[in-house]
C-alpha cells in the first residue's frame, strides 16, 4: 500500500548518530540484495552523480551512503579493479561495493530523472541488458507513487503506468483501507496497489478537478473528460481524450478513467480477425453503393475498432463519409464526425435528418436506439447510401428480432440489408511462453468437436511469464461472426421465423461464433477456456445442434418466433 508518511533516509539517521554505519547499511539492503528504496537519500545521490555529467559513463552503481569520506555502491554487477580505482579518482573518496539484486537496481535506476509530471507511454528499458522488459507494475507503480509530491502526479503516475502496460480503463475504487487502484488489461481488471485511506479522497477530488466537475457535489454520478499529452517516445508527444466517470458508493465515490490515445490506433481490415472466407465477404459488402452494415456486441467487443477500420478503408477523395456518434472517440482523417447532444437537441435521429442533407455517400450511426433513427438508416440505406451501424445483441441473428421489434417495415429491413457482424474479444496465447498440448475430452465437448476433427498440432497454451502477468495471455484477438444477407435470408426476414432461419444458417454452413472460435483454437491463437469465458452458450451450442439436426427432419427443439 501506497501511504504519505514521510521516512526517514539511513543516512540522514547515521549523520544524527541514531544508528551505526553498519546497522545502515542492513537497512538499506537485505540478505537477498534487494534495496529499501524508500530509505535511500536523495542528496547522497545527487553528491556522487554529479562526478559523471555523463550517464553514459556512470558504471552500474547505485549509491548507498556516504560517511567518512567514503561511498558505499551497490551494484548488481561484479566490477574490475580498475572500474573501482577509476570511481575513486574522479569522486576523491574511497569506494566499496555491496552486490545488490538485479531488480533492484532497475528499479533505483527508473527513478532517476523521473519526471512525475509527465505522461509517458515509453516502454521502460533494463539498464544491463538495454533492452525493453516487462515491468511488475505494482512495485514500478509502488515506487513512483512514493516519490510523489501531490495528487496530480499521483494521478499521472497512475496514467503512465496504465499506458505503458496496454491498459484501457483505471478504475479507482474506496474501501474501508484505503482507495484500490485497477487496470484493465486486455479486457480483464488486475489489481495495481492501494492508495491509503488519508489519501483516497484528495486523489478524488484532484482527479475532478482535473475532469471539470463539481467537487462539492459526492452524492449524484459525474461524467467529465480530460484532455492530456502523453510521450510516445522521449520526443514524440501525442495527444490523449480521457473519459472519467464517478459514482457515489459505500464508503466514498468510485471512479473509473476510459484512456483514448489520439493515435490512430486503426491500421488496415487485415488485422482484424477476420477468416479468409469472411473477410473476403465483408469487403465485398464495403464495395457495395448502398445498404447497410450492422455490427452487434457488447460493450468492449471491439465493435468500434471494426467500424473505424472499416470507415478508414473506404474513405477517399471521392467520397463523403459522415458519422453521428456518442461519444467521438478517435478522430479520423478525411471524415467528418458528429458527436450527440441530447441537451442540445442533438440526438442520434436529429443527427442523422441533418446528415441526409449534407450530401453523404456512406454514412455512421454509432447506434440505433429508437425507431425513428432505425426508420431513417434504413431508408437512407435504401436510396443510395452505405450505413454502418451498431445494435447490443447476443449474435448476429439476433439483430434481427431486434431491429424489427424497433420498429421498420420488415420488407424494407430485407432490402435495406447487406449484412451483419457479431463479435467478441478473446485474450491471445501469450507467444513468450507458449507450449503445445492435445486437447483433452472437456476440450472437445465443449467446442462440440469429435477427436479426429481436433488432429491439428496446433493446440497452444500460455505457461505464463513475467511478460504477460502470468497469465499465459498477451494481446487480444476477435472472434468474428458473420451473416449475409442473400435472397433465401431476405425472404425469411420478411416471412419466416427464426427457427426457420437458424435451420437455413446450419445447412449453408454459416460463419457462426463456433466456426470461427474451433478456427482461432485450432491454430493456436487462443484456449477453449478464453473461449467459453466470452462466447455466451446459446451461440456455441444452439448452432451446433442446428447443424447437426438440420439434415435429420427434427431440427432443435425451440419456441418458433416470428420475425414478422
Amino acid at each position: 500500500m501506497q501511504t504519505s508518511t514521510t521516512v526517514t533516509s539511513a543516512w540522514q539517521r547515521l549523520k544524527d548518530q541514531k544508528i551505526s554505519c553498519e546497522e545502515a547499511l542492513k537497512l538499506l539492503v537485505d540478505e537477498q540484495g534487494t534495496v529499501n528504496l524508500a530509505l535511500l537519500d536523495r542528496d547522497v545521490s545527487c553528491r556522487f552523480l554529479r562526478h559523471f555529467p555523463d550517464k553514459n559513463a556512470l558504471p552500474k552503481v547505485t549509491p548507498l551512503l556516504l560517511w567518512r569520506g567514503c561511498y558505499y555502491l551497490g551494484s548488481p554487477v561484479s566490477l574490475s579493479s580498475e572500474a573501482i580505482t577509476s570511481l575513486a579518482q574522479r569522486t576523491g573518496s574511497e569506494i566499496k561495493i555491496i552486490t545488490i539484486a538485479d531488480k533492484s537496481y532497475r528499479a533505483w535506476f527508473h527513478t532517476q530523472d523521473l519526471n512525475l509530471n509527465r505522461i509517458s507511454s515509453v516502454p521502460l528499458v533494463n539498464p544491463l541488458t538495454g533492452e525493453d522488459y516487462q515491468e511488475d507494475i505494482t512495485e514500478t507503480t509502488e515506487i513512483y507513487l512514493s516519490k510523489s509530491s501531490d495528487q496530480i502526479d499521483r494521478i499521472k503516475t497512475l496514467l503512465s503506468g496504465a499506458l505503458r502496460n496496454r491498459a484501457s480503463d483505471i478504475h479507482l475504487e474506496p474501501l474501508s483501507d484505503g482507495l484500490r487502484v485497477r487496470y484493465r488489461i486486455d479486457g480483464v481488471l488486475r489489481d495495481i496497489t492501494t492508495l491509503s485511506a488519508d489519501l483516497s479522497r484528495k486523489v478524488i477530488v484532484a482527479l475532478k478537478v482535473m475532469s471539470n466537475m463539481d467537487i462539492s457535489e459526492s452524492r449524484r454520478p459525474q461524467d467529465g473528460r480530460i484532455g492530456e499529452k502523453y510521450f510516445s517516445t522521449e520526443q514524440a508527444e501525442m495527444g490523449m481524450d480521457m473519459r472519467v466517470s464517478t459514482l457515489p458508493c459505500m464508503g466514498g465515490e468510485k471512479a473509473v478513467i476510459r484512456l483514448l490515445p489520439r493515435q490512430n490506433p486503426f491500421s488496415n481490415i487485415e488485422r482484424l480477425g477476420f477468416s479468409q472466407e469472411t473477410l473476403a465477404t465483408y469487403k465485398t459488402w464495403l464495395q457495395q453503393p448502398q445498404g447497410m452494415i450492422i455490427l452487434t456486441g457488447p460493450t468492449g467487443s471491439g465493435k468500434t475498432s471494426t467500424l473505424y477500420t472499416s470507415l478508414q478503408a473506404v474513405a477517399n477523395e471521392h467520397v463523403n463519409v459522415v458519422t453521428v456518434e456518442d461519444p467521438v472517440e478517435y478522430v479520423l482523417p478525411r471524415i467528418t464526425q458528429t458527436q450527440v447532444h441530447e441537451a442540445a437537441g442533438m440526438t442520434f435521429a436529429a443527427g442523422l435528418r441533418a446528415i441526409l442533407r449534407q450530401d453523404p455517400d456512406i454514412i455512421m450511426v454509432g447506434e440505433i436506439r429508437d425507431c425513428e433513427t432505425a426508420e431513417t438508416a434504413v431508408r437512407a440505406a435504401l436510396t443510395g447510401h452505405l450505413v454502418f451501424t451498431t445494435l447490443h445483441t447476443n449474435d448476429a441473428v439476433g439483430a434481427i428480432p431486434r431491429l424489427k421489434d424497433i420498429g421498420p417495415d420488415p420488407g424494407l429491413i430485407s432490402d435495406a440489408l447487406l449484412g451483419i457482424v457479431a463479435q467478441r474479444l478473446v485474450r491471445r496465447v501469450c507467444s513468450h511462453c507458449a507450449e503445445t498440448y492435445t486437447p483433452n475430452e472437456a476440450d472437445l465437448q465443449a467446442l462440440g468437436l469429435e477427436f479426429k476433427e481436433a488432429s491439428s498440432p496446433s493446440w497452444r497454451k500460455g505457461r505464463g511469464c513475467s511478460r504477460c502477468f502470468n497469465s499465459g495471455y498477451l494481446g487480444r484477438e476477435a472472434i468474428v461472426e458473420l451473416l449475409d444477407i442473400d435472397n433465401r435470408v431476405r425472404e425469411i426476414i420478411y416471412e419466416g421465423t427464426i427457427t426457420q432461419l437458424h435451420r437455413y444458417l446450419g445447412e449453408i454452413n454459416f460463419a457462426s461464433f463456433r466456426t470461427a472460435a474451433i478456427e482461432k483454437v485450432t491454430n493456436g491463437l487462443t484456449t477453449v477456456e478464453e473461449v467459453l469465458r466470452v462466447i455466451p452458450k446459446s451461440a456455441l451450442y444452439g448452432k451446433s445442434l442446428t447443424k447437426q439436426n438440420s439434415g435429420n427432419g427434427h431440427g432443435v427443439v425451440r419456441e418458433v418466433e416470428l420475425l414478422n
